[in-house]
């Protein structure tokens, strides 16, 4: 189990209130599909459990999923993305009465997360949080809508999975790489919450070949 210090402000219980409004109508307004407000949503659901599992402040959890992704909001290389979100996040941060070591932790963990670092417990569960909705039945469903301006699958070689999938060429590919992710999880919850969703995948990949195939026949 992995913990983190907390401290708690006497304002905590109204400051994720206001960074939940502030984040969903920059996502809303955006309407991204994959990435948007339903996806932060999820990532949030995923990190109370992560949080409570592992010992890490709930308060400075719930503010990093939310904020992880407004990033997206604006222009520029999807691997910046979490970059962009901490710039955004800064600001809005120094208006709560957090102290610096806490809008640190907040912003260090939404500037790594989409990268391969897990140097604080903090920026690990909120990575796991957000592989965790790349995974079952909501891994499947962003897959193919992430990648809605591919084709959805290689009509000679259905879901193979021994393909180069980056950057992918189909949306398949897309899922068959999400399936790798559990490889990358950091955290021994995320690993057990993680199994049934890839053990959906998996049947989901399974039948599909066999739809295709069996029409094909």
């Amino acid at each position: 189990m992995v913990g983190t210090h907390s401290h708690v402000h006497p304002n905590r219980g109204t400051m994720l209130p206001e960074l939940e409004a502030w984040v969903r109508r920059t996502l809303e307004a955006d309407r991204k599909r994959a990435h948007g407000w339903l996806h932060t949503d999820r990532v949030r659901a995923n990190i109370r459990i992560l949080a409570k599992a592992e010992g890490v402040d709930p308060f400075l959890a719930e503010a990093s999923a939310l904020l992880h992704d407004v990033g997206r909001t604006q222009p520029g290389p999807e691997q910046e993305h979490g970059a962009r979100s901490a710039s955004m996040a800064e600001p809005l941060l120094e208006q709560f009465s957090l102290d610096q070591n806490e809008r640190n932790a907040i912003l260090h963990a939404v500037r790594w997360h989409n990268s391969l670092r897990d140097d604080t417990a903090l920026l690990c569960i909120l990575r796991d949080a957000d592989m965790l909705d790349g995974l079952g039945a909501m891994g499947i469903m962003r897959a193919f809508m992430s990648k809605s301006h591919l084709q959805a699958y290689n009509a000679d070689r259905p879901f193979q999975q021994d393909s180069n999938r980056w950057p992918p060429d189909y949306a398949s590919d897309q899922l068959l790489g999400q399936m790798e992710w559990y490889d990358g999880l950091n955290t021994d919850t995320a690993r057990q919450m993680a199994e049934k969703r890839i053990a959906f995948m998996a049947r989901f990949v399974s039948q599909a070949r066999d739809e295709i195939e069996g029409c094909a026949e």
